[in-house]
């Protein structure tokens, strides 16, 4: 946004290229990299102005400095300058000097902005700057226009809400005109006095280097008036504005995800200084996470558990969507791990009428105990694919063998349990073959 100023640059001074001449590189100046972006020297050049203007600084050579910062800004600052700059080392490949007519710069023309920084704290700004307000103009004075401040909010809502949409309310403070004063800082009844310092005309002139340069006002703000302590405003202190807390119903589309970030236009601050329209709300979603879905962009991804017999001999099951309880079918033999997509089933896209799709993972739930009966017919099974007899046969024929050596060891002892011995076992058969033949 503008910083609230009319940028016309009607103050253009035409000064040798100190920077240059001294041999200085625009970048040192600024205390910036060869990299550097806009943006970087931008903040770079505000904090140096205000440090070495000569309304702020008296030392000697502050004024000298702050032409070479001004210099350098307005070079670094247009692109086309900043290339031909680094090609040749100066933003005139002609050789010409930077005075002369239609060169130099015009950083002077921008003193506005630079002015706004360094009295923003004045009579129409001061209290707020500690609370995220944009004092971006010295006043809130006659023909005065500015922009408030955005500010910054964040809610919470669950998993199903996020993708259904839904409105939810956020608690937000933000600086608003004052309601008892209309804004304007003085109490009911109180009149406003003419400003001393600027006479009423809200500019005031100061003189640098032989030249004379209009500011705003840093008494009145521009306004060309001052109200008194006792004429101020108790509600706002003279100040104008206040912060105002207050619940703001929000919508939240469908389909947002954790991180969403969501734009509501002029409720943001209002502007601290001037007349014009409030910053923006700018509110952050975060998602609760889902106990029974796994969200990747417009994606959902889901685990089916099924019995095995499902997966052996194919069946359907009931799975939940973020639309309600479906019915799958599932293919004989599904393997445990295996995937299935169901198309349009996911979450809707933002600013879009598509959706994403609903991933399903297929998992196999084997039984922890079986019934007699149940375990028979899984150990058929398992004969029948390993080519054996089941394992309950076997099983019964290795007892069999097992009670029959018992009944031999037994009878190869006496009635006082001593092994009979081989001669024992002997007669043993000698007797039997007797009672055989006798018979």
């Amino acid at each position: 946004r503008s910083a609230g100023f009319c940028d016309n640059r009607r103050h253009t001074f035409h000064t040798s290229s100190t920077a240059r001449a001294s041999g200085e590189d625009y970048y040192d100046v600024l205390g910036v990299k060869r990299d550097a972006s806009q943006s970087d020297i931008k903040k770079a050049y505000y904090q140096l102005a205000k440090k070495y203007h000569p309304d702020a600084n008296k030392e000697a050579d502050a004024k000298e400095r702050f032409i070479k910062i001004q210099e350098a800004y307005d070079t670094l600052s247009d692109e086309t300058k900043r290339q031909t700059y680094d090609q040749f080392g100066t933003a005139d490949p002609t050789g010409g000097m930077g005075g002369g007519a239609g060169g130099g710069f015009s950083g002077f023309g921008n003193m506005e902005d630079i002015l706004s920084q360094m009295f923003g704290g004045g009579a129409g700004g001061g209290g707020f700057a500690g609370m995220g307000g944009r004092a971006r103009g010295p006043g809130r004075g006659r023909g005065f226009t500015s922009v408030g401040e955005d500010i910054e909010a964040s809610v919470t809502v669950t998993f199903m809400d996020a993708v259904r949409g839904t409105r939810a309310n956020v608690v937000v403070t933000p600086i608003v005109k004052c309601e008892p004063c209309g804004g304007s800082g003085a109490k009911k009844g109180a009149r406003r006095q003419t400003c001393k310092t600027c006479g009423g005309s809200g500019q005031a002139t100061f003189a640098m280097g032989g030249f004379h340069v209009q500011q705003p006002c840093p008494a009145c703000g521009a306004e060309g008036s001052t109200i008194s302590r006792k004429d101020q405003c108790p509600s706002c202190d003279g100040k104008g504005r206040v912060r105002e807390r207050k619940s703001v119903p929000v919508d939240i589309p469908p389909g947002c995800d954790n991180g969403t970030r969501i734009r509501v236009q002029g409720l943001g601050d209002a502007p601290i200084d001037g007349e014009g329209p409030a910053g923006d709300l700018h509110i952050r979603v975060r998602v609760t996470p889902s106990k029974d879905f796994r969200r990747k962009g417009a994606d959902v991804y889901y685990d089916v558990a099924m019995p095995f017999t499902t997966a052996i001999l194919g069946g359907s099951v009931r799975v939940p969507t973020v639309d309600g309880d479906v019915e799958v079918k599932i293919r004989p033999g599904t393997q445990p791990g295996d995937e299935l997509r169901l198309r349009g089933k996911g979450i809707p896209r933002l600013n879009s009428g598509a959706r994403g799709d609903q991933y399903l993972t297929l998992q196999v739930r084997l039984p922890t105990a079986l019934s007699d009966s149940q375990r028979k017919l899984i150990e058929q099974f398992e004969a029948d694919v390993l080519g054996r007899p089941a394992r309950s046969e076997s099983a019964k024929k290795d007892s069999d063998k097992n009670v029959d050596k018992e009944s031999d060891k037994e009878s190869d002892k006496d009635e006082n349990g001593t092994s009979k011995g081989f001669f024992g076992r002997l007669k043993d058969d000698i007797d039997k073959l007797k009672k055989k033949n006798d018979k």
